[in-house]
């Protein structure tokens, strides 16, 4: 099938030149479509982030991989050994009202309802969020802290990574061309674990945050003391960002104010914000530091009030 300009989405697209539109019937067929096609097509799922690349010339691909009729790809599910599994083509909207994530993971339906808007939330999936490698986003630093991996289909199989090493630099991951995220997979959240995140955006451009943080703190069997610690930073950088020293200051201990207020001085020198619309990088620095230690101090409560 082949489109003509003006027609994605059926809005006016002057900049958004011809394209061939392919809707294979599975993942192999799909991935098989990429391989052929290497260097000319790209996958389109919801297209919230595609189409507007589309539509102001940025992007034009001659060919695009329609994979929102993949059965495969859809669904929530949740198994006790594996945990929550989240298919590429799951969309916001149906985080944010899932029962099963909410008695799961509630985190996630919480951060959902801050994103973007309602029609953004209807449209957009969750492999397009994360394979686009979009660094002013939420998701990824909840899936990040929670240990999440990414099920990747190629035609050579599958393979799982932990999700922050899907990330390589703006708008880039680590997926090769022919290959698509099927799914997300985040593990049971240990017993004794609280978390946490907190998203801040400036009241001008509300549609994307400014900086958002993600705590999660896992305490050792009968103590109150943390065995495992999580704090992920997103849009202060390339890719969510490990403020791994930041970690390392909290486990072993008890969260005290004091602790809490040094993990996120710690965590500014581990970022690299850069100065835009949404806030300048000592602005951005400042608002890590205060996310890190609210965070902190709520994830631990909750692991402590488990």
């Amino acid at each position: 099938m082949n489109l003509e300009p003006g027609t994605l989405n059926g809005s006016e697209a002057t900049n958004v030149k011809n394209f061939d539109y392919l809707e294979p019937k599975s993942v192999a067929e799909a991935c098989a479509l990429l391989k052929q096609h290497a260097g000319e097509a790209k996958v389109f799922a919801g297209g919230s982030h595609l189409t507007i690349l589309m539509k102001q010339g940025l992007y034009q691909p001659k060919i695009l991989v329609n994979i929102k009729k993949i059965a495969e790809l859809k669904g929530i599910k949740y198994d006790a050994n594996e945990g929550l599994s989240l298919g590429a083509l799951v969309t916001h909207r149906e985080i944010e009202t899932s029962d099963l994530v909410r008695e799961k993971f509630p985190v996630l339906c919480d951060a959902e309802k801050e994103v973007a808007n309602i029609r953004v939330r209807n449209m957009g999936t969750v492999g397009g969020n994360l394979a686009s490698g979009e660094p002013l986003t939420d998701l990824s630093q909840i899936f990040i802290a929670l240990d999440g991996k990414a099920d990747i289909a190629g035609l050579g199989g599958n393979r799982v990574i932990l999700l922050e090493e899907l990330f390589v630099d703006f708008y880039q991951t680590s997926l090769a061309e022919e290959e698509i995220l099927t799914r997300v997979i985040i593990p049971p959240l240990p017993s004794r674990s609280g978390i946490d995140y907190i998203r801040f955006s400036s009241s001008s451009v509300v549609d994307k945050p400014s900086v958002g943080v993600a705590v999660r703190l896992t305490l050792s069997a009968g103590t109150e003391t943390i065995e495992t610690a999580r704090i992920v930073l997103g849009c202060v950088g390339a890719t969510p960002v490990r403020a791994r020293k930041a970690e390392a200051a909290l486990t072993g201990r008890k969260v005290t104010i004091e602790l809490a207020e040094k993990a996120g001085a710690m965590a500014t020198q581990e970022c690299n914000p850069i100065g835009d619309l949404r806030g300048s990088e000592h602005y951005k620095r400042a608002i890590v530091a205060t996310l890190v230690r609210r965070a902190a101090g709520r994830a631990y409560e909750r692991a402590v009030g488990v």
